[in-house]
């Protein structure tokens, strides 16, 4: 099975490389965050701070087409590497909440533009027939390093000290920019469609945009980011503050919770484009993680094989829905598309908008542990969405050349 053109192929290597340094240094500080933040403000106040960024996310994404058709993605994602380990260096100085918080703002929104500028890289490159290897390869690269990060930070982090975090953070986003900057120097950009940011929403949102598929796509992002959004500012604390596990013990934990995105996502990639099509795999991906999310209701002792084995299940279902949501979208658009990539990738920030709020809402009236059954019942809406897709026809009569 041919994969990558011999043209392109050399280019893969690089992409993945980046996309694992990238996500490493999301990983690292990824579920210290919270407890970075809880130094300046109330749990409850917390999600405020995710929905400013996730508001400036979306203000740069709406514009993120524009800026590429000036400047071009290698350009861009040099400028995005560079800003990010300054503002990651800032926040491993000890500095007050004045400065902690609106760097921090800052430093969340850069990630979605470098993970938008990747995509336009990989997505040159790409063929359609083989669009669930190739983004199953990039997730399993990038989720291999989110692997480690918990991992590591059980290693690195002690008594508080934040800061080696960050700092580690900044030095991955700079080895990332260096890769780029040596090996994709030159690289050609498409001719980038834009078109108003506001219409191509409504379209989308109305089922009016020529490519109406996508909007299932679309949804199940939106629904996958809000239980991460839940699960990753929520998760720790829950178990530090209320299951009482040592931050040692939530490594291990977190990191056996995160094996399923470096397990599963290549299999299920191929699958979707060799036999069973994204439809069926996406609807059973929701219908696992809203059972499993809904178990950890129960789950009243602190056992570190109960909370690491229902984790665990709950990201099976996880890594199912993110390869077959990235393979479905992908699948129906080209690399030049970036207003409608955008609208793609601003479902994650309107999450981290909206999530964050509603559970800073739960909490001021209900104990943390309802956030499980609540998101359980999110969930579901992923799985209705799912189950009215339209089928991609998968390849299995097809040669995949």
């Amino acid at each position: 099975m041919k994969l990558f053109s011999h043209e392109s192929k050399a280019h893969f290597l690089p992409i993945y490389l980046t996309s694992f340094l990238f996500a490493l240094h999301i990983a690292l500080p990824l579920y210290v965050n919270s407890s970075f933040l809880g130094q300046f403000l109330p749990q409850n106040a917390l999600g405020f701070v995710y929905a400013a960024s996730s508001l400036l996310v979306i203000a740069l994404l709406a514009r993120f087409p524009d800026i590429l058709s000036r400047i071009g993605n290698y350009r861009a994602f040099l400028c995005i590497t560079g800003a990010q380990a300054l503002l990651l260096i800032v926040l491993s100085l000890p500095v007050d909440m004045f400065v902690a918080i609106p760097v921090f703002v800052v430093a969340q929104a850069l990630v979605m533009l470098g993970v938008f500028s990747l995509d336009v890289f990989l997505e040159r490159f790409s063929k359609d027939t083989a669009t669930g290897v190739t983004r199953g390869i990039l997730l399993t690269t990038a989720n291999f390093a989110i692997l480690l990060g918990p991992v590591s930070v059980a290693l690195i982090l002690s008594n508080g000290d934040f800061w080696k975090v960050y700092l580690a953070g900044a030095l991955c986003v700079t080895a990332a920019g260096l890769v780029i900057a040596t090996r994709l120097k030159s690289f050609k950009d498409p001719e980038y469609r834009t078109a108003p940011y506001i219409k191509t929403l409504v379209d989308v949102a109305l089922a009016r945009h020529p490519n109406d598929e996508i909007r299932h796509a679309v949804i199940a992002s939106f629904v996958l980011r809000f239980f991460y959004s839940w699960m990753v500012i929520y998760t720790p604390l829950y178990l530090n503050t209320v299951m009482g596990f040592s931050w040692g013990d939530i490594g291990v934990i977190l990191g056996i919770m995160l094996l399923p995105f470096v397990l599963f996502q290549l299999p299920v990639g191929y699958l979707s484009d060799k036999y069973v099509g994204e439809k069926k795999l996406m609807t059973g991906g929701f219908l696992v993680m809203s059972a499993f999310t809904a178990a950890l209701f129960f789950a009243a002792e602190p056992s570190l094989a109960l909370w690491a084995g229902l984790l665990f299940m709950t990201r099976v279902g996880a890594s199912i829905v993110e390869i077959t949501a990235e393979s479905y979208f992908f699948k129906h658009i080209e690399s030049s598309d970036t207003e409608i990539l955008s609208i793609y990738r601003n479902a994650e920030p309107t999450a981290y908008i909206i999530a964050p709020i509603a559970a800073s809402l739960l909490l001021s009236v209900a104990p943390m542990v309802y956030l499980f059954p609540v998101l359980a019942g999110v969930l579901l809406f992923g799985v209705w969405s799912a189950s009215r897709m339209k089928p991609t026809a998968p390849a299995a009569q097809k040669s995949l050349v």
